[in-house]
């Protein structure tokens, strides 16, 4: 067993969501697929994915292992593009979404890093909170922030996380009161983001329990920035990554309320088409922008 592609074909399998959309990305056969998934399989003695005629699920097993394997694939890639940019002049367009909060806060600094080491490299960055179709749009990648998986249509790489931050105006709180259950949360005003993939609900954990509470509030909103500039005056409770509530949370015009569970850690991910044959100047973009998500902002 060639252990290194089995990893690589169970991973695809897991970010596609089936085995024919692996068989497509990795450019094999569907019999191989299954082949090399049953060989990593023999090899742990485990089943990782559970699969009938209709549909295939990922075992305990097999969620944590993609949990595991999926940053190692991920350094072998940034290895590889490290390797290579020694010898390969990068250029052309390199073209890329992000979330707009996010956009303007950082990667007008992280861009500039970016061609400065590569002058021939010319950058088109739009900045949105809407998930653009990269495929129809032609974009070779785009950055999203979420507290849950994304779908397995395109190959979605974990950069970093940022952190969630519970928080109202104090004014708020003398107000109505500071929960601190969960469920409590239900008889509040909460300021909710439209493009979440659960708008209802808040999500928070508890070790490795996830919980959810289903909430509501006088707005709703497809920019943190405006929720919470809301949230400062006094409208609700905001649910929103610390980059965004930073300065009001330490001149005290917000205040971080702590539950009986924890609030969620926000992935940022990369998100592009297909991890074979991954253009040079993607590559080099995305080791970027792991390198400074590591580091303190």
């Amino acid at each position: 067993m060639d252990r290194l592609a089995a990893l690589q074909v169970f991973q695809a399998i897991v970010e596609a969501g089936s085995f024919v959309g692996a068989a497509q990305r990795l450019d094999m056969s569907g019999a191989m697929v299954s082949k090399q998934l049953a060989a990593l399989e023999k090899h742990l003695g485990c089943r990782l994915i559970q699969r009938t005629t209709r549909r295939m699920t990922l075992t305990e097993a097999g969620q944590d292992y993609s949990r595991r394997i999926g940053p190692i694939l991920a350094q072998l890639e940034e290895a590889d593009a490290l390797a290579q940019q020694q010898s390969v002049s990068v250029h052309g367009k390199l073209r890329m979404s992000a979330p707009l909060s996010f956009g303007m806060r950082f990667l007008g600094g992280w861009m500039a890093r970016l061609h400065a080491s590569h002058p021939q490299l010319d950058i088109e960055l739009m900045l949105s909170d809407e998930q653009v179709d990269l495929v129809e749009a032609g974009f070779d990648l785009a950055l999203r922030i979420s507290t849950q998986p994304l779908p397995g249509q395109l190959v979605a790489r974990p950069l970093g996380e940022i952190a969630m931050v519970l928080c109202a105006a104090p004014a708020y709180l003398a107000r109505h009161g500071t929960p601190r259950t969960l469920a409590e949360l239900a008889s509040h005003a909460c300021l909710r983001y439209s493009l979440q993939q659960t708008q209802q609900f808040w999500q928070f954990g508890h070790g490795h329990t996830l919980y959810q509470q289903a909430v509501n509030g006088p707005l709703l909103a497809n920019n943190g920035d405006v929720l919470v500039s809301a949230a400062i005056a006094g409208m609700g409770i905001a649910y929103q990554p610390e980059f965004l509530l930073a300065d009001a949370l330490q001149d005290g015009r917000l205040q971080r309320i702590t539950l009986d569970v924890s609030p969620l850690a926000a992935q940022v991910y990369a998100v592009y088409p297909a991890r074979r044959y991954l253009p040079q100047k993607v590559q080099l973009t995305l080791s970027l922008l792991q390198t400074m998500l590591q580091s303190p902002p």
